[in-house]
This record gives structure tokens, C-alpha cells and sequence, in this order.
């Protein structure tokens, strides 16, 4: 049999798809909430009243029937509409006196309902009564009225819900009409609380570790999440990633709640801090918490916890009647103003809306009340994430210890226990409500307490946890492998030769005494030298020798003419104290060709346009700044604008790299040459922003020459084809595409070292991986004093194989393990066995690439200065980058070369300026 939709079932879907589901499938129709009932006992009574005082009204009110709606009745009473499925119950159709466009007699529907102000829902009801009302009079209502509990009559243009209604009743009608539908997935909401089947679903959700269980995860979120593969709370808890502000914005970062963290916080079963709370504490503060009945806009019960030094005093203004509210927030404002200095903490924004509401019904001055009002929420916010699900006072108050005496206290459960005092007037119910308003307080008061705990001992609470930079439990073994450890990464810095690193600590003191001075350290700011505007000089003019031989036919010689040819080059050259522009223009006369009858230009003039040119200098210039200063276009055309007034669009910027790039690409087949020929070669990769697509940029170097290029993907055939037939020793990280490489190779120990430090700091009580950091540290930290004492030195190294045989033996193979971590870098040692100490083996092999990393570094920054780049010029920038950090690794000007106009950079050499 179809079901039958009602106007709850409307309603249903608009709170929650399942709920609708259910009632419209389900044979378990559960329990309503005791709220819901009595609002159902509050409206049966409305439209009793209503319905006697329409009969006094109208003589004429008949029972709703069919043949009455057809004869045209002027009012009908209790309607049970019926049509193409649908069913709603209406208290009154009342006649329209206007005809209908059709002629037939039409109603209006009126709808009485149990509260004293009108809901969403209540209109949405109202809306669905007048589309089953069309559906049997053939004509829509202009509009329909709801009789509120006061007897006030709300009217409703109903044409303008229906907009709303159809979206609703859709899914509905494909639901009663389609083959077994499927229930739709569980979403916890708001709404829960009054559902009949909030039990089922609730257990349902905490089988499933539903994502709902959240607060703030709504449908579309859910959504969301699932089509990133993410259906639990628990999976959604190891998306949280750390992230550091941006130094650079001067905004504050906007304040948000992160599900994610929420959900961590809840897997680990701790206070995780987004930023620290400021609770500012005072020595007398006040907790207020206010109970009212919302559709009514009364309050009748305003709590307040006194506390100042070591006591607490609660106070609870209570009335019994609507009247009695002045009365007790005059009480309030009295006891308020006994405190002017103390501030008054509050949970959320309901006291805020009821002290604004109760100030201007009753013409008080709020001016010295609202600045003293302090919101605890606000401290919690996007900022504290408790183990819990919600934000709610109750939630955080069962975790932190609070109190309630009730089961079920809760704000709705409030509204229930006060229509029972009012109805029965009985002892029991009032005492439950002062007894739920005092404990709120006093959780408040716990909350604050707790985030002033947080404030003050965050570092040391093991229960707290910082988001974005974990705190690091160490036992004391791990922390000296740490220290240990931390100084043979600083021994793989480049600066390593001019700040000696010190293994031991007593080592280091020693040496620090002896040294008595400070070093410098890279970075440091040794002062910047402003640039100076130079006046280009007066124009001159080069006469170039004419033609001799015709450039078509090559008939020779050609007759001097009349006619002048011309070019114009503007350039930039090295001065003794800076750069300067210089313009040139080279003239020369034509030639004729009498077998051909064409003019011919000089053979100087047609290696240059006919427009306006830059030359080699101008173009150097550019590609030093876009280059190794990292300057954009735009800055580069301002600075061209300003200092040499040429006005340059941006995208010229780029086709002068696109000439450099073209220029020196003989340059850059030298340095591979010189890659090749290589004893090692480092080689690492970093991914780059191709307008809006992940590309990936290579480098190879030796720490003498480097050369940079371009992939669309990571696969390694670039690598391949780089290192075809390469007798050397390749050195790289433990990305997989690089072991396929048909070379010897060394692993970067580096990286090996940060992996095994950062999982110690992440399992600090695992002794078994600290007993295997140990090992490890004991087999390298000898190798690493005899490389610091002797240098890379195979006679020096090669004795160390037996220790790292023994190393194997003890350590390594058919060891078994029961740590995760352990067995990783079992499995790690073994792979890598023969290319983790080449290094023993052979003269001058590193044993990290760090030189690698050295010289991706600057494109990093550039890739992070400008976060979308253009294919057509990024393989022409890498050749220019590779030629500047070729320079720079040996010492020799990037800019002198690129002025110098030669492509061989072992022939150049800069010259010192005479003094």
C-alpha cells in the first residue's frame, strides 16, 4: 500500500530526509519528546477556544465534507483534506467572498497552534494544507492564517511558501511512488532532541562513529567529507595538518572551528589549544545563567554565583507570573550593581539577547551592564578543543568534572518542567529548575576556572595539547639522542667548515672558550647599498661599412647608393661604479644589386629589427634581477620605468628570458657535460605551480656545476635519460623512482637521521625504537668524527664495513621486532644496505644531499613568491638558474657573466678592479 503524505511528513523532511523516511516506512514510531506533547495539548486547546469563539462568530460552521466544500459552506471545521496522495488536517476553511477565476466556491485555510509566536515549521505546514487545498478546489489560496495560543491571527501569503514547499515534496512523492527506497544516511542535527526515533538513531550513529556526531557537520559537509573518502569521526581525525601563519598578512587570521582538530582532540582524549585562552580573572566575579520561555519572551528565572575569594554565594531571582518579571530584574540589577568592578561571565548568546530584551521593556540603563558582560564561549571557539562533540556547556561541563542533578537537564527539558510547575504549581518541579540553573552556574564557573588553568600551565598539563606545534615527550636517554643527533644534521650544513660542530657537549664549551669571540653565521646583515640613478648619456651615431656582396643572388659588387639605413639599440654596460644607458644608432648606406634590382642593407644592420632594440646588456640586466633577485615582472618594469624611464610591459620582461634562455643554452650543454663526467652527482626534485598544474622541476649538480629541468610528472625517465651510461655514484633521497637508476648510488644519511628523530619524538616511550636510534647513532657518530677529522677519505673510512657488518648482524637481519617504527627501518636498512655507505668506499662521495637541497632552495623560494608559473618560460628560467647557481658555487659573478656576453664559464673569469 502507497503511504500517504501528511503534512508532518513535510515537515519532517525539511528538519531531516530520515525522519520523514521513517515515519513514512517504520513500524517503530517511537516516543516524542514530553515538549512535543505538550505542544500537541497546548494546540487541541487553542483550537477548542477557537473553534467556540468562530461559532459565536458564525451561526453557520459546519463539519468539513466533501458535499459542503462543493455547496460552498461558508465556514467548515475540522477538514481532513485528501488528494493524489497527499493528506492534511486543517481546524478551519473559511469561504472567500471574491469568486474564483474558475467560479467555484474557494477556501482559506486557518491552522491553530500551540505556541505563542510562529514558526518556520508552522508556515511550512500551512503552505503544504493550501497545496492539498488546490489540489481539490482547482485554485491556490491567496493566503491562510495561524492562531497563535494569545488568539493572535497570523496571516500567510501562500503563494510565495509554495516556493519552498516543492523542493520538499518532490523527493517525497518519488519516495511513495518509486520501488523500495533506501533510507537516507543518518545526519544528526539540531532537531534530534524532538525526534521520535532520536534513541535508534543516536546508537545507530555511535556504531557507525558517525561524522554528525559533531556539531557543525551538516548534510553538505558530510557530503563533502565522503567524497574525500572520509566516513568516521576517527578517519576524519588524521586530516588535521599543523599550519603556521603567514608572517606576512597584517590581519589576524580569522577565527574558525576545524572538524578535524575537534575530531583529534576526541581520538586522543585531549585539550588541544589553537591559541591560548585570555581569561583576564578578577577578584569578585559574577556567573549568570538565565532560564525563560522563548515563544513567549518571558523570563522567569535568573540565576546568579557570587564569587570573591574563597566564596561562592548563589542567588536565584525566581517569578512565578509574566507580572512578576520587572520585579525580578530590578533584584537582578541591584545585586549587579553592588559588583560594579566585577565582570559578568556568561555561556553563549541567550543572556546577552535576554539582558538587552529586559533592559529596554523596562527603560533601564544597560550602558554600565553591557561592557562588564563577558562571553566564556568566545575563549573556546576555534580556539580550545576539548575531547568532546559540541561546544555545548553540558558537553564540556561532564568532561571537566560538573554536575547535574537531573539526567536529562538540558534547556528543552526546562521548558517541560516549567509547564508542569505552572500546571500543577507542585514544589518538586520548581526545585528541579533552581537546582538546574544553579548547577549551570556553577559549571560555568568550573569552565572558567579550567581555561584559566589552560592559560597558565598549558606547557606542563599532559592532558594539553598545542595544534600546530605538538609538544615533544622525551624520556632521558631519548633526549640526549636527540641533542646528538639534531648536531650530526648540523654537521651536513654547508657552513659546517666555518662553525665546527661539536659532538659532545664538553667538547663544545671547550671549544667555545678557547674561541672566545663571535662567528659569523649566514644571514646575518652585513648592510645594503642603495641604487643610484644614472643619467644615460648623449645619443651617438656608428657608421657602418655598406654591403659588398648581394644577400639574394650574391652577385657582387653592389653600387653604393643615397639611401641610409638605420637601427637603434638601446643597452646597458658596466661602468666602473655601477650601469649606465647607453642608446646607439648604427647608420649605413645601401647597396644595389643590378642583377636582382633589390637594395641591400649592411651586413651589420641585419642581425637587428626594424624596430626599436635592447641589446645583450639591457636583456642581462633583466634576467639577473628576475633571477637571482627573484624580482617579478612587475617590479622589474617598474625599476626599468624609474631608474632607465623604459616603459616595458610585463610580458616583454618574459621574451627577453625566452632570448637569454635561447642564448645560453650552449652553456648549459657544457655544464652537463661537466655533470657527466662527474665522480657523483646529487640529484633531487620539488614541485612547481604550471598555472594551476602540479609540475615537477629536477636539479643535478655535483656542488661545482648545476643544471635544472622541467617534468609534467615525478616518473624518474628524466633521470634515466640524464644519467644514460654515467659510471658515477648518484646521490639522492629515498624516493623510489631513483633505485631503478643503473648507477652505484648513495642514500642521503640526512634524511634517514630526521626520519629516525622525528619518529622518536612521536613515540617517546617506545623503548624498543630508542633502543634501535641508539644503535644507530653508535655505528655513525665515529664515522662522522672520522670524516670531520680526516675528510672524505676512502683509507680513512673503508675500516668502518666491519662495524657496519656487525651493525647488520646485531641489529638488522633476522632481528625480530614488534614495534611499527622498528620494523620500517628494518625493512629500510636492508633494501638500502649497499647505498647507505658507498660513501666508505670511495674518495669524496658525501654521504647527504644537502648540496642538492642547497641548490633547489632558490627555486623553492621563487616557486613560493609566485605561486603560478608559465610552461612557455620556466624551461628557459631553469637554464638561467642553473647557469646562476653554477656561478655561485664557484664563486664567479652571475651578473659580470651575463654582461660579459661569453657562454663558456670556464673560460670566464670576472676581473678584479684595479685600486
Amino acid at each position: 500500500m502507497q503511504p500517504t503524505i501528511t503534512s508532518d511528513v513535510v515537515v519532517a523532511y525539511a528538519q531531516c530526509p530520515r525522519k520523514a523516511y521513517l515515519l513514512l516506512y517504520s513500524p517503530e514510531q517511537g516516543e516524542p519528546h514530553e515538549y512535543v506533547r505538550i505542544l500537541e495539548q497546548q494546540r487541541r486547546e487553542n483550537q477548542a477556544r477557537y473553534l467556540d469563539r468562530l461559532q459565536h462568530i458564525h451561526p453557520e460552521v459546519y463539519p468539513y465534507t466533501v458535499e459542503h466544500l462543493r455547496n460552498g459552506s461558508a465556514v467548515l471545521r475540522n477538514a481532513c483534506l485528501q488528494a493524489d496522495g497527499l493528506a492534511a488536517r486543517c481546524d478551519v476553511l473559511t469561504k472567500v467572498e471574491e469568486p474564483s477565476p474558475g467560479g467555484q466556491p474557494w477556501y482559506e485555510p486557518t491552522m491553530c497552534v500551540g505556541m505563542y509566536s510562529i514558526s518556520a515549521t508552522q508556515k511550512l505546514a500551512l503552505a503544504f494544507t493550501g497545496y492539498v487545498l488546490e489540489r481539490l478546489q482547482h485554485t491556490l489560496p491567496m493566503a491562510g492564517r495561524l492562531i497563535a495560543m494569545d488568539g493572535t491571527s497570523h496571516t500567510v501569503t501562500l503563494a510565495k511558501s509554495a516556493t519552498d514547499l516543492m523542493p520538499l515534496l518532490e523527493p517525497l512523492q518519488a519516495w511513495t511512488t518509486g520501488a523500495s527506497p533506501e533510507p537516507p544516511p543518518i545526519v544528526l542535527n539540531k532537531h534530534c532532541p524532538l525526534c521520535p526515533f532520536h534513541r535508534a538513531c543516536q546508537a545507530q550513529a555511535e556504531q557507525e562513529d558517525n561524522l554528525s556526531l559533531l556539531h557543525g557537520v551538516t548534510a553538505r559537509v558530510k557530503r563533502q567529507y565522503e567524497k574525500k573518502g572520509i566516513f568516521t569521526v576517527k578517519q576524519l581525525s588524521y586530516l588535521f595538518k599543523p599550519r603556521k601563519r603567514n608572517k606576512r598578512s597584517r590581519k589576524p587570521p580569522p577565527v574558525t572551528h576545524k572538524l578535524e582538530l575537534q575530531a583529534l582532540a576526541i581520538r586522543e582524549n585531549k585539550i588541544y589549544l589553537q591559541e591560548l585562552p585570555a581569561v583576564s580573572r578578577q577578584p569578585v566575579e559574577l556567573f549568570v545563567d538565565i532560564e525563560g520561555v522563548p515563544d513567549r519572551q518571558c523570563y522567569y528565572l535568573i540565576g546568579v554565583l557570587v564569587c570573591q575569594a574563597d566564596t561562592t554565594t548563589p542567588y536565584a531571582f525566581w517569578a512565578d507570573t509574566a507580572w512578576e518579571e520587572r520585579h525580578i530584574w530590578q533584584q537582578f540589577v541591584d545585586l549587579v550593581g553592588q559588583y560594579p568592578d566585577a565582570p559578568i561571565y556568561h555561556y553563549g548568546s541567550y543572556e546577552p539577547r535576554a539582558l538587552a530584551t529586559l533592559a529596554k521593556r523596562y527603560h533601564t540603563d544597560s550602558e554600565h551592564l553591557t561592557p562588564r558582560l563577558v562571553n566564556v564561549n568566545q575563549y573556546i571557539y576555534g580556539k580550545v578543543y576539548f575531547p568532546v562533540r559540541s561546544n555545548g556547556l553540558k558537553d564540556i561541563g561532564h568532561f571537566i568534572g560538573a554536575k547535574w542533578t537531573s539526567p536529562h537537564a538540558s534547556g528543552l527539558q526546562s521548558l517541560v518542567w516549567r509547564h508542569q510547575w505552572e500546571a500543577t504549581r507542585e514544589a518538586t518541579s520548581k526545585d528541579l529548575l533552581l537546582t538546574y540553573n544553579a548547577e549551570d552556574c556553577r559549571a560555568l564557573q568550573l569552565l572558567t576556572d579550567e581555561l584559566s588553568k589552560i592559560q597558565g600551565a598549558a606547557d606542563i598539563l599532559s592532558q594539553v595539547e598545542f595544534a600546530n606545534q605538538p609538544k615533544r615527550h622525551t624520556t632521558e636517554a631519548s633526549a640526549q639522542l636527540h641533542n646528538q643527533l639534531g648536531v650530526m644534521l648540523q654537521f651536513a650544513h654547508a657552513n659546517y667548515d666555518r662553525q665546527k660542530i661539536r659532538f659532545h657537549q664538553h667538547d663544545k664549551d671547550a671549544h667555545e672558550e678557547r674561541q672566545g669571540k663571535t662567528t659569523f653565521r649566514r644571514g646575518d646583515k652585513t648592510g645594503y647599498q642603495g641604487q643610484r640613478k644614472v643619467r644615460p648619456r648623449p645619443t651617438k651615431v656608428v657608421q657602418v661599412p655598406h654591403a659588398t656582396c648581394c644577400a639574394t643572388c650574391g652577385y657582387a659588387p653592389l653600387r653604393p647608393t643615397a639611401r641610409v639605413s638605420k637601427r637603434l639599440l638601446i643597452d646597458l654596460v658596466l661602468t666602473r661604479h655601477g650601469v649606465k644607458k647607453a642608446i646607439t644608432e648604427y647608420a649605413g648606406i645601401q647597396g644595389y644589386c643590378p642583377k636582382c634590382g633589390k637594395y641591400q642593407i649592411p651586413a651589420a644592420l641585419r642581425t637587428y629589427g626594424v624596430r626599436q632594440l635592447y641589446g645583450h646588456g639591457f636583456k642581462a640586466w633583466v634576467t639577473y634581477h628576475r633571477v637571482a633577485l627573484r624580482m617579478s615582472y612587475g617590479s622589474i618594469a617598474e625599476v626599468l620605468a624609474e631608474q632607465f624611464h623604459e616603459k616595458e610591459p610585463k610580458h616583454y620582461i618574459s621574451t627577453m628570458m625566452k632570448d637569454m634562455g635561447t642564448y645560453y643554452a650552449e652553456t648549459e650543454q657544457r655544464i652537463m657535460q661537466h655533470l657527466r663526467a662527474s665522480p657523483f652527482i646529487h640529484a633531487d626534485e620539488t614541485p612547481v605551480n604550471i598555472r594551476g598544474v602540479t609540475q615537477y622541476a629536477w636539479v643535478f649538480t655535483n656542488g661545482k656545476y648545476s643544471v635544472f629541468k622541467l617534468t609534467a610528472t615525478r616518473e624518474a625517465t628524466l633521470v634515466h635519460e640524464f644519467l644514460t651510461n654515467y659510471n658515477g655514484i648518484l646521490i639522492s633521497d629515498f624516493y623510489p623512482a631513483y633505485d631503478a637508476v643503473r648507477c652505484r648510488q648513495q642514500k642521503c644519511w640526512v634524511h634517514l637521521i630526521r626520519d629516525l628523530n622525528n619518529d622518536l619524538w612521536a613515540a617517546p616511550f617506545d623503548t624498543e625504537l630508542e633502543t634501535f636510534v641508539a644503535a644507530v647513532r653508535d655505528l655513525i657518530i665515529p664515522i662522522m668524527h672520522a670524516v670531520q677529522q680526516y675528510g672524505l677519505q676512502k683509507k680513512h673510512l673503508q675500516h668502518f664495513r666491519q662495524s657496519v657488518d656487525h651493525f647488520y648482524r646485531q641489529v638488522i637481519l633476522h632481528k625480530p621486532y614488534a614495534s611499527e617504527y622498528v620494523l620500517t627501518y628494518q625493512k629500510r636498512f636492508i633494501r638500502y644496505r649497499e647505498n647507505l655507505f658507498t660513501f666508505l668506499e670511495h674518495d669524496g662521495i658525501p654521504w647527504h644531499n644537502n648540496t642538492a637541497e642547497n641548490a633547489i632552495r632558490h627555486l623553492a623560494i621563487q616557486r613560493d613568491m609566485s605561486p603560478s608559473l608559465y610552461e612557455s618560460i620556466m624551461g628557459h628560467y631553469l637554464v638561467l638558474l642553473g647557469i646562476r647557481q653554477t656561478c655561485r658555487a664557484q664563486g664567479k659573478s652571475f651578473f659580470r657573466f651575463l654582461f660579459s656576453g661569453e657562454t663558456d664559464l670556464d673560460t670566464f673569469e670576472a676581473r678584479k678592479r684595479k685600486r
